[in-house]
């Protein structure tokens, strides 16, 4: 009988585990030490100054953009010869990246598993890629969507969100 007892016990906890794993909270955030998943997309990362935003861009493409009403900025930017066709990017008012969406040129979609471990994602789709990355400035939400497991958008976004008052 206890034999019995420890085997349900064993298989309740495993298919608990499962179950959690398939139903990660979106604030949930992975804690790893090295990163699992890209950090950067096209040089703009969670958390980069819009000054050296502007330099990478300036580089690659052409774009511009607006003040925001909550003082940080919105840009949208064309680029050229690189995988993603659009970068649009918004900023806090200190200047620092709070997201960014990339949008993949034609042709050239990303594998998932390119972006980040498969394993490693909270969602994980033929058509949806989520993963949730802990990092010194709060943590980061990549996204990636697309078809058959190939990206045309990621994003990337803040996860280190102002207290409510």
């Amino acid at each position: 009988m206890r034999t019995l007892n420890v085997a349900v016990l064993t298989l309740l906890l495993l298919a608990t585990n499962a179950f959690a794993q398939k139903t990660t909270p979106p604030a949930a955030v992975q804690k790893t030490t090295s990163p699992v998943v890209v950090e950067t997309l096209d040089g703009i990362g969670i958390g980069t100054s819009i000054d050296e935003v502007r330099s990478r861009l300036s580089q690659i493409g052409t774009g511009g953009g607006r003040d925001t009403r909550d003082g940080g900025r919105k840009e949208a930017w064309t680029l050229n010869e690189t995988d993603y066709a659009t970068v649009a990017f918004k900023t806090n008012k200190a200047g620092k990246v709070v997201w960014v969406s990339a949008f993949v040129r034609p042709g050239r979609e990303v594998l998932f598993a390119k972006l980040g471990d498969p394993a490693k994602a909270t969602t994980l789709t033929k058509s949806q890629a989520i993963w949730n990355v802990s990092s010194a400035s709060g943590g980061y939400r990549l996204v990636a969507k697309g078809a058959e497991g190939k990206a045309s958008v990621v994003y990337l976004l803040s996860l280190d969100f102002p207290e409510i008052q």
